[in-house]
């Protein structure tokens, strides 16, 4: 394992995504039955070894519904696709309300973690905006207290990095907004320790990256409603 149980190396982030496909990846694409751990693939980089990174894209509803007590969207919003929708000039895509959301994850080689990187394109292709971000079902709102938002990026309050922003795909070199990783390690410092207090497996085997990968995953979805 790396210096920290908090923490991956790049091959370990790798065999972690392999034994997660080989685990959860049943469905092509996520619809509105799949659960936050289907539909990913594996990617590898055109021409440099050892930089692959997962990746799906799913149908997003950008209508943004009266939030739930949770400060979430309610059911009817969340991960729709057109097979859904009764109105054909919706379902043929017309409405800029349905958009396409392309999410992958990536090793950051600073904070030695993954990071979520997502784009979001209407109808037409054209990308999403921040504000029509925030407008979608894609984030979780109570799980962003004391936020403000320019046209580049989310912030929190005395944070040192923006909580949201853009920049280009580390691999594909898309732009693309990124979750940033710089408070992961801590908190899966703090997950990981009290998985090892109830029994894990052995550091370093592929059962113990698959369960390192998934409470990532469940740390995630506190934020992000995958």
């Amino acid at each position: 394992m790396s210096s920290s149980s908090s923490t991956l190396t790049r091959v370990q982030f790798e065999q972690a995504c392999k034994a997660f496909i080989d685990k959860h990846a049943r469905s092509p694409l996520p619809s509105m039955g799949a659960t936050t751990l289907e539909g990913w693939s594996w990617a590898e980089h055109p021409t440099v070894p050892g930089l692959g990174y997962l990746f799906r894209t799913v149908p997003l509803h950008g209508r943004a519904l009266a939030p739930d007590k949770n400060g979430d969207f309610v059911q009817e919003n969340v991960l729709q696709s057109a097979e859904f929708v009764d109105d054909p000039a919706i379902a043929d895509g017309a409405s800029p309300e349905f958009l396409t959301c392309e999410q992958s994850i990536a090793f950051s080689p600073t904070f030695q973690v993954p990071a979520f990187y997502f784009t979001i394109h209407d109808s037409r292709g054209s990308p999403v905006g921040l504000e029509e971000i925030m407008n979608t079902s894609l984030l979780r709102h109570h799980a962003l207290p004391e936020t403000q938002t320019t046209s580049f990026a989310l912030f929190q309050r005395d944070a040192l990095f923006p909580l949201l922003s853009q920049g280009d795909h580390p691999i594909s070199g898309l732009p693309s907004w990124l979750i940033h990783p710089c408070g992961t390690a801590c908190a899966m410092s703090e997950l990981i320790g009290e998985k090892m207090a109830g029994g894990m497996p052995e550091v370093c085997s592929k059962e113990w990256l698959l369960v390192w990968l998934e409470t990532w995953f469940l740390m995630l979805g506190n934020m992000v409603q995958l």
